[in-house]
């Protein structure tokens, strides 16, 4: 992970989010790391309260995931994430995770976000503010809002 991580999800895998194999459905990490998402956007300022204003929405547009090892019910973990990258228009983010007991990554997701206008719905160049406190989360400058 390129800046500092920081803690976004935590959680248990319930024998009900199993498949017929009796380990965690790949909806559960999806799950996960969406929770994680959020707390990435609010340490850099795109908090809930400014996505219901009329500025900027944000849209997701690449996702990848890797499985390193399987969940089973019971199993707790949490999500450590951090800022990859910051562009005019994008935000690049890593998640990591993690099997609480044993300490291993189970999976890995990069995730590239990109800022939308509220009104062409296209993308634009994030707000100053919002920028400015990417590129502090990326210097390993910003800490928990």
């Amino acid at each position: 992970m390129t800046a500092e991580a920081f803690e976004t999800a935590r959680g248990t895998v319930h024998a009900w989010q199993c498949d017929h194999m009796g380990h965690a459905n790949l909806r559960v990490y999806g799950e996960f790391f969406e929770q994680a998402l959020w707390h990435v956007f609010q340490r850099v300022g795109i908090t809930p309260s400014v996505l219901r204003g009329d500025a900027i929405r944000m849209a997701g547009v690449q996702q990848n995931i890797t499985y390193r090892k399987e969940l089973l019910p019971g199993d707790l973990i949490f999500v450590r994430s951090n800022l990859v990258e910051l562009r005019e228009r994008t935000l690049k983010m890593a998640h990591e995770m993690v099997h609480v007991e044993s300490g291993e990554i189970c999976a890995v997701c990069e995730l590239t976000t990109v800022c939308l206008d509220m009104q062409s719905r296209k993308p634009r160049a994030f707000p100053p503010e919002i920028a400015a406190r990417a590129r502090q989360l990326l210097k390993g400058e910003a800490h928990e809002s």
